[in-house]
């Protein structure tokens, strides 16, 4: 994975994501414990999750398509500066707690971190492609958030535990300042094509809905999270009441997700040439048999072992999935596209948790979990029926096939003849367009 890292802009870009990344997750950690502290409520938590993760889904897109088309490098780091801001301020109302001002700051966060990781991701694109280095690049960037996902949290428990709620807060809001300024300070990141600039959010799901292909991989992203988020609330269930583990255990099981999942990372980096069809419906195939396995266990060790496979899976499918959609995307929409696609990653899970829960409260974890792991199997069988073999990607695409490094069969999509024209990857500089 050496090439991809050796462009310079990518570096910063990577640099910037991986420490977005765990600045959120190291902040979402520290605000949780703070609201649920301060009030006791589980309805006060359910509304920090709507205005962090939900409620931000629907609102980012319609910024990302408002800010696609302008230099990245100033885009990110007007973004970055301002997350700092707000977390400044999340930081004074420790002192002085109140939930609604919270919950307005920590909405306002939320778009402008969804909107930031689908803005770096989309200019990771632009980096990429050109190099046919998008499917590399993906794996470093994937396992970066897999490390993330597993250090942020436990990052943020002992900060809290240690310094307090208000210095992790501020030591949050100092790596979004050192993010801005890095990314400020560099240069070499690409001008978009000025085709980018002038699409409303409606103009771009207009032309979208002419790519088939697209449109069903969108559907695949959202109904595999959703599908993947009903084990969220069973598995602290099923340690506990099934299980007899307790909380050890429970780390345990989270852990091994965890560690799976930077597996996957590693498995997508040695085996990414394989069809798209083959990746994403055999790693949807092991998330399903890994959450099968945790439902049927007969003891915490067999949970882990399942855990294991499914978070090895998802360490797979999520890149897999993200190049496979990216590399088919006309240049004209990365953009909107990626903001998109982020959108739904983060709005599905509220739906799948939901079903989770009321499947638990009706019918006991294991049938529950069994419910996740017979959803994601069903889920492959669709990734594999929709992702057939075919020609060609059409020419206006992100990553033309002749530029896709390893692959053996490219997918069929339906070229639509609207669609714009190709975008100009030469311009990697950050002066505009002439």
């Amino acid at each position: 994975m050496g090439a991809a890292l050796r462009l310079p802009p990518y570096r910063r870009l990577l640099a910037a994501y991986t420490l977005n990344e765990l600045a959120v997750a190291i902040g979402a950690l520290a605000l949780t414990v703070l609201v649920y502290r301060r009030t006791g409520s589980a309805l006060a938590t359910t509304g920090y999750f709507l205005t962090t993760q939900f409620a931000p889904s629907l609102a980012a897109p319609v910024l990302v398509a408002r800010l696609d088309g302008r230099s990245a490098r100033w885009v990110l780091a007007s973004l970055y500066a301002c997350e700092a801001v707000l977390f400044l301020a999340l930081a004074a109302l420790v002192a002085h707690f109140s939930l609604a001002p919270l919950l307005a700051l920590t909405l306002l966060d939320g778009i402008l971190a969804l909107s930031a990781r689908s803005i770096a991701r989309a200019a990771s694109v632009d980096v990429l492609a050109p190099a046919g280095l998008l499917r590399e690049g993906n794996a470093v960037t994937n396992t970066a958030f897999s490390i993330c996902f597993f250090a942020g949290p436990a990052i943020g428990g002992v900060g809290a535990a240690l310094g307090g709620t208000r210095s992790m807060l501020v030591i949050v809001a100092g790596g979004f300042a050192a993010i801005a300024v890095s990314i400020g300070a560099g240069s070499g990141l690409p001008w978009p094509s000025p085709q980018r600039g002038d699409l409303t959010l409606r103009g771009a799901f207009a032309l979208a809905r002419g790519e088939e292909l697209l449109v069903r991989l969108l559907a695949l992203v959202g109904l595999g999270v959703m599908v993947f988020a009903i084990a969220v609330p069973v598995e602290i269930v099923l340690v506990r009441r099934s299980l007899h583990a307790g909380a050890a255990g429970y780390g345990a099981l989270l852990s091994s997700w965890g560690l799976g999942a930077i597996l996957g990372s590693a498995v997508y980096a040695r085996w990414r040439g394989l069809s798209d069809r083959r990746l994403i419906a055999g790693s949807t195939l092991a998330i399903g048999v890994g959450m099968l396995v945790i439902a049927a266990a007969p003891s915490i060790a067999v949970a882990v072992i399942g855990g294991l496979i499914a978070g090895a899976g998802n360490g797979v499918e999520a890149v897999a999935m993200r190049s496979a959609f990216q590399e088919r995307i006309p240049e004209r929409l990365v953009g909107v596209l990626t903001g998109l696609s982020e959108a739904v990653s983060q709005a599905t899970p509220g739906i799948g948790i939901l079903l989770g829960g009321a499947a638990t409260a009706l019918a006991g974890p294991r049938p529950a979990m069994a419910l996740s792991g017979t959803g994601a199997v069903l889920v492959a069988g669709a990734a594999w029926a929709t992702l057939s073999p075919g020609a060609s990607v059409p020419s206006d695409a992100v990553l033309p096939a002749k530029r896709a490094a390893g692959r053996s069969k490219p997918l069929v999509l339906s070229h639509n003849p609207a669609s714009p024209g190709p975008g100009n990857f030469g311009n990697q500089t950050d002066d505009p367009p002439a």
